[in-house]
């Protein structure tokens, strides 16, 4: 499958999804990248229900690679160890607004890997592990009923922000965190300094635009290209298929021809 890629701004930077080259056989796979901090989800759905299973088990993992961050594990432990409270949070974070986008009553097993491959220290991985979670299940089998976008809210020099960098986030008054679809918003997450009813209801509505633009421009467009390519990719597995038909059935009269042929001479020599 070609590579798929499309793109939104946020805050004048570009929010790429892309698709096609990574974890071809997962339901959906989808890499994000948001200045150098780079982000990779894969999302799996099982065909079948396991039995006696009676809630929902999705699972969504956030995998922390030293390695993003350009550090190599030395001295004793040279593996990567246990989660860390933030990639806990981060994980339970993607979770949270697209657990309800599934239909009441589904028992399939869902699995959703998020893997930080680059870090910037500029750009949070959280919020773009929350967008190729959602881009990942919209291309994938299961039964989302989404995508949804994902962004953070601060201010710069007194003035609400979409994104803002670590760095612009230790002096900003406000930390918000929102995840939703076009039409409302799934979840949120704050911090503030104390800040007032308005500005909180203007980084909401700021918020909805930022998701808007990611789900309008962005996601959508990366999952209709993506459907064109699955469809392409049906094709071509079918045409595979017969041809493979076709083979079988050549090689099958060719082993007749031979056995009628090692008959009747068998028959002319008795």
């Amino acid at each position: 499958m070609s590579a798929t890629r499309s793109q939104a701004q946020i805050n004048a930077k570009p929010f790429v999804f892309e698709t096609g080259k990574l974890a071809e056989q997962a339901g959906g796979a989808v890499t994000v990248r948001y200045g150098d901090t780079v982000v990779f989800a894969a999302a799996t759905v099982s065909p079948t229900v396991r039995p006696g299973i009676d809630f929902f088990p999705l699972t969504v993992d956030f995998e922390e690679r030293l390695y993003a961050a350009g550090k190599i594990p030395g001295s004793f432990p040279r593996r990567e160890g246990r989660p860390s409270e933030e990639g806990i949070l981060t994980a339970r974070l993607t979770d949270r607004p697209i657990r309800p986008l599934f239909p009441k009553g589904f028992r399939n097993d869902v699995q959703i890997v998020v893997t930080p491959f680059s870090a910037d220290q500029e750009n949070e991985p959280d919020i773009l592990a929350v967008n190729a979670a959602s881009a990942a299940l919209a291309i994938s089998p299961a039964p989302f009923d989404g995508p949804i976008g994902c962004v953070r809210v601060g201010t710069v020099d007194g003035k609400l922000t979409l994104n803002p960098t670590i760095q612009e986030l230790e002096e900003s008054e406000l930390d918000l965190v929102v995840a939703g679809t076009r039409d409302a918003i799934m979840m949120l997450e704050a911090g503030a300094r104390q800040v007032s009813e308005e500005l909180l209801v203007q980084a909401l509505e700021l918020a909805q635009t930022g998701i808007s633009a990611l789900i309008g421009r962005a996601v959508a467009g990366h999952v209709a290209a993506l459907t064109l390519a699955h469809d392409r990719a049906l094709a071509i597995y079918d045409e595979a298929k017969l041809a493979i038909r076709s083979q079988y059935w050549m090689l099958g009269v060719m082993i007749g021809f031979t056995s009628l042929a090692l008959y009747l001479l068998s028959q002319a020599n008795t």
